[in-house]
């Protein structure tokens, strides 16, 4: 990151957010290269729920900035509870991300902008579906892992398997894959839309990528890695390296939106 300011705008805090559920469903989708990995996804996708931890590090004009939190998914509706820290100032962020009114919907808490809030509101609301669509993006099928599996096989390229790991506890296999991005989206038009628009927001050209799966005995995803380019503060560019640890399946999960008396919406 070029800069950092003492205190996080709104705006700043909205755009990282939004910019760590892109990284989620990278990181997420990207895995679906090799064999065991596929059926792995494919097992982990059935589940009702689950919990998780995250971490996501940028590294770009000389700064390096990560942000860390835990989770919990239920359906196609996610919770998120991160934490990052912005000129020594440590900032936290509420997100809950699920359907309401036929558009994917984003909601975001914290102190660092609840000044900048209309009174009496915690809450900004924020139509994902909106802002994918401003960018020629259906966020839909960015969000359905059935969808995502398709392009990303298609740009397999190569893989191997790394050997034997214990992840949050539990003995794993961890996997490495070369995905081609270029090569899922001339396989598959909507896929290509999806990349071209990308491309056109960060103005970095998408290419191979090496994505890392730990994958359980129980024959289930329990850990995803991977590093993608990105465009930090001020245009510079760097990586973002995301690190995703799924710690229980099919546990008991409720995620709601916060109460509408609490909500602004922009």
């Amino acid at each position: 990151m070029a800069s950092v300011r003492a205190v996080p705008t709104l705006g700043g805090m909205r755009r990282l957010v939004l910019a760590v559920v892109a990284l989620l469903t990278l990181a997420v989708g990207a895995q679906a290269a090799t064999n065991p990995v596929v059926t792995a996804i494919e097992r982990s996708a059935d589940v009702r729920s689950s919990t998780l931890r995250m971490s996501v590090t940028t590294v770009g004009g000389g700064t390096r900035q990560t942000l860390t939190g835990t989770g919990a998914q239920s359906g196609d509706s996610v919770s998120l509870s991160m934490r990052t820290r912005v000129a020594g100032q440590s900032v936290k962020m509420d997100a809950v991300l699920l359907r309401q009114g036929g558009s994917y919907v984003m909601f975001m808490r914290s102190p660092a902008f609840a000044s900048q809030l209309p009174a009496g509101k915690k809450w900004l609301k924020i139509d994902l579906s909106q802002q994918a669509a401003n960018a020629g993006v259906d966020f839909a099928s960015l969000i359905d892992t059935g969808q995502t599996l398709a392009p990303l096989e298609k740009g397999l390229v190569s893989t191997k398997r790394l050997g034997r790991e214990t992840v949050a506890g539990k003995a794993t296999t961890h996997y490495q894959a070369v995905v081609d991005l270029q090569r899922a989206a001339r396989a598959i038009p909507a896929y290509a839309k999806q990349i071209a628009a990308v491309q056109k927001a960060t103005g970095l050209t998408l290419g191979r990528t090496t994505q890392h799966v730990w994958v359980g005995g129980d024959g289930r995803v329990r850990q995803i890695r991977s590093t993608t380019p990105t465009v930090v503060q001020g245009g510079v560019r760097g990586t973002a390296t995301q690190t995703i640890t799924f710690l229980a399946y099919d546990v008991p999960v409720r995620i709601t939106a916060p109460p509408a008396a609490q909500v602004a919406t922009p």
